[in-house]
Formats: C-alpha cells, sequence, structure tokens
C-alpha cells in the first residue's frame, strides 16, 4: 500500500510499518492533493499532474497547467469485491464504471492581467476537466496507459 505525503509516497505493509524493499516515491513536485485511481495515483500541484503506477511508483505522464486544482478525487466511486481485505491487507477495490478524477485550471488566453480585456467581472477563465484512464494499443499488462485530460 502507498501512503502519500506532501513530498514523497512510502509503501507499507498491512500494519502501517515501511516496506523496505519497496522504499519511498519522491514527487517531481509538491502535492496539494493526491487522488488514487487504480493503477494510477495522480500527484496535483499547481502547475502539474503526476501520473504515477501505484504498485511501483514509476512516472508515466506529466501534465502541465495554470493553478491546477483537484475538484474531486473519485472518493465514494470504488466499488468493493470482496467483502474482507484481501491476504496483503487491501480491499480490491475498482473504480465504479464512469467514475472519474475531476480537476480546473486556468484558462491562458493572453488577455490575464491587460487592461480593456474582455472579461469585463475581473472573473478568472478557467477550464474544467475530467481525468479518463486510457488503453494504448501496445500497452503491456504491466504498463496500463495513463489517464488523458477531456
Amino acid at each position: 500500500m502507498l501512503t502519500t505525503f506532501t513530498e514523497f509516497g512510502l509503501y507499507v505493509d498491512k500494519h502501517g510499518d515501511p516496506n523496505l524493499t519497496k522504499g519511498t516515491v519522491e514527487w517531481e513536485g509538491t502535492a496539494d492533493a493526491v487522488a488514487w485511481h487504480p493503477p494510477y495515483v495522480l500527484i496535483f500541484n499547481s502547475h502539474s499532474i503526476e501520473v504515477r503506477l501505484v504498485d511501483t511508483g514509476k512516472l508515466c505522464q506529466v501534465i502541465r497547467g495554470q493553478d491546477l486544482q483537484c475538484t474531486w478525487d473519485g472518493r465514494g466511486s470504488l466499488v468493493r469485491t470482496h467483502s474482507a481485505p484481501d491476504l496483503d491487507g487491501t480491499w480490491n477495490q475498482t473504480p465504479a464504471q464512469g467514475e472519474h478524477v475531476h480537476g480546473v485550471m486556468r484558462a491562458d488566453d493572453g488577455s490575464q492581467g491587460r487592461t480593456g480585456s474582455s472579461d469585463t467581472a475581473g472573473g478568472m477563465k478557467q477550464h474544467v476537466f475530467v481525468l479518463i484512464p486510457t488503453i494504448r494499443q501496445f500497452t503491456t499488462p504491466e504498463e496500463p496507459a495513463p489517464p488523458t485530460q477531456h
């Protein structure tokens, strides 16, 4: 199991003791929010989203943006496939069909901060997006395709 902190992730066993064989995973940035969408963990900060395989910590993709925020991490969207934990202490949870991670980021249209902008209310334009895992044509079972932004 991967336990996440602001600057790194730490693999622990079912008792919460560090797994010394797996070690730690250092994020490229500082985590403002973390979302779990099996088999990925998504690390959000204001400039990027790191997409990593939860089992290995391998960095699969970096999604760049401005003022990125996770607005919904998908919690509550998991379906338990067992009534008791597996031998490794996990519940073998899988996402319910159609459930995804949602986010928002600033729209960079070139008019931010300029006098005479068409945005007369003084507000900020934003893009709202959904991260959906996709499957590449030549993906191996060890390396599923990372989520894409829609």
